[in-house]
């Protein structure tokens, strides 16, 4: 899989509005990602997997403020994978918007994007009810970033003019490609700031 393309097109994609399509892509830089870094695994093992290991860089990127390690959420998805037996929050992306969308069906009720990537760096949001979560579109490049700086695909290329942000910095993703260790320490004063464990009691499904 080109995920140099796949990244490009869920940029596009999100520039123009289309939050699903940009997210779609966006799982599909995970996957493709996933299958060079775990090529002996199924795809469900190998998505949430890279995932979990570079929660360092989606959470801060794509869901910051929260200890996602930790929080389970309230959702019924195919066989979760993180610890314990209820879904994290890999699991939720890859049995809800990975498999939704790479089946050709539609996004279950409950479930869509919140546009927040476009406004304050400050401002992400995240709604959850019983059996559905609505996660910020910050997720899709949270979920970029995994792929592009993931040392497998060093050497793969977009447009000049493609970045990724954190706060008010700026990576053009041609200079940022396989360079996970150097995000972690740009980013490593950020990530010791304390991040809330979210606890839904009584929705948790058994």
């Amino acid at each position: 899989m080109d995920v140099g393309n796949s990244i490009r097109i869920a940029i596009n994609d999100w520039t123009v509005g289309e939050y699903e399509a940009a997210m779609l892509h966006a799982c599909n830089a995970v996957d493709g990602t996933a299958r060079k870094e775990y090529p002996n695994e199924g795809s469900n093992s190998r998505f949430t997997r890279l995932l979990r290991e570079n929660y360092f860089i989606f959470g801060p990127m794509g869901v910051p403020g929260i200890d996602i390690e930790a929080t389970r959420f309230p959702v019924r998805v195919p066989h979760p994978k993180a610890p314990g037996g209820q879904p994290d929050i890999a699991d939720v992306i890859y049995g809800i918007h990975r498999c939704s969308h790479g089946h050709g069906d539609e996004l279950p009720d409950g479930f869509s994007l919140l546009p927040d990537a476009a406004g304050s760096a400050r401002i992400t949001r995240m709604a959850i009810e019983e059996g559905k979560v609505r996660l910020s579109d910050r997720t899709i490049f949270g979920l970029l970033a995994v792929a592009a700086l993931s040392p497998v695909n060093v050497g793969q290329s977009v447009p000049l003019g493609y970045f990724l942000s954190y706060e008010d910095r700026m990576f053009p993703i041609n200079d940022w490609w396989g360079r996970r260790d150097d995000f972690r320490t740009l980013i490593a004063p950020e990530g010791s700031l304390p991040c809330v464990k979210m606890d839904f009691g009584d929705w948790m499904q058994q």
